[in-house]
């Protein structure tokens, strides 16, 4: 009797061992899938005005890649600055392409990955209903009014307005003591109009149109504006260069135009 329950107890032994064995190695197998499709971090580097339509690009990109994209938003120098010091990241996107070209001078990122993403229009922006009537860059010489300019220091829009000065034969001398505020980006040029601190600025028309509930947008003729093309380049510190790569191609796709256009940026 008793070796009856012992071939038995032998026999339970080996079925549960046969069972637990197959058991793991499919859990093994499916930890190991896990570790295999892990999600991928990427550090994009975005000027502070393109943010809107980033936000919106990289929602729909990590929507259909096992990708996730972190964002350092501020104005283009400064972005240029923390590339060149930290020497880390895997994508950078500024607001002018003379930063993308710096960094490719300065062998930070591949010159053949550099595309072109959208164009960024200058216009004058002023507070709701135009209430100095300003119609001109000109205007900035003749009305008693308070400019906001972006630091051409730290943003893009900075040098552009700069160059739209020039073109307009304004001396900056000219309109210096009217300007009460300079903005380290975009942003916050259209949240000084918001908040009534200033009466006109330069800005971008994206960001223009993102803020219009509370300014009007002036545009400025086309002979005497400085247009601003958005790139975007791989950076030579990526570690995951096909994937920022497929990022790269994914917003400069049809798709990718037609979440740029949505967010009001000029293709």
């Amino acid at each position: 009797m008793k070796q009856k329950y012992f071939i038995l107890i032998i026999l339970i032994a080996l079925t549960v061992l046969l069972y637990i064995f197959p058991v793991q190695k499919w859990i093994n197998k499916s930890i190991k899938r896990k570790d295999s499709i892990k999600e991928i971090e990427l550090m994009l580097y975005c000027g502070a005005g393109i943010r809107p339509a980033a936000d919106a690009l990289i929602s729909a990109f990590e929507k259909k890649n096992p990708v996730k994209i972190n964002t350092s938003y501020a104005g283009s120098g400064q972005l240029l600055a923390q590339i060149s010091s930290i020497q880390k990241g895997d994508l950078f996107m500024p607001g002018a392409e003379l930063y993308a070209d710096i960094a490719i001078k300065k062998k930070l990122a591949y010159k053949d990955t550099k595309k072109l993403v959208a164009y960024f229009i200058p216009v004058i922006f002023v507070q709701k209903g135009n209430p100095h009537k300003i119609r001109s860059v000109n205007d900035f010489l003749n009305k008693d009014i308070k400019i906001g300019l972006g630091d051409e220091r730290s943003c893009a829009i900075g040098k552009k307005s700069l160059k739209i000065l020039t073109k307009n034969n304004i001396a900056y001398e000219q309109i210096k003591e009217k300007i009460v505020y300079k903005s380290g980006t975009v942003n916050e040029l259209g949240i000084a109009i918001q908040m009534k601190n200033v009466d006109a600025v330069i800005i971008w028309d994206a960001n223009a149109r993102y803020f219009e509930k509370h300014g009007d947008m002036v545009e400025i003729p086309k002979k005497k504006n400085s247009i601003s093309t958005i790139p975007v380049v791989l950076l030579k510190s990526s570690k995951y260069p096909k994937e920022a790569k497929a990022f790269i191609d994914f917003i400069t796709s049809e798709h990718g135009k037609k979440i740029l256009k949505s967010k009001g940026y000029t293709i």
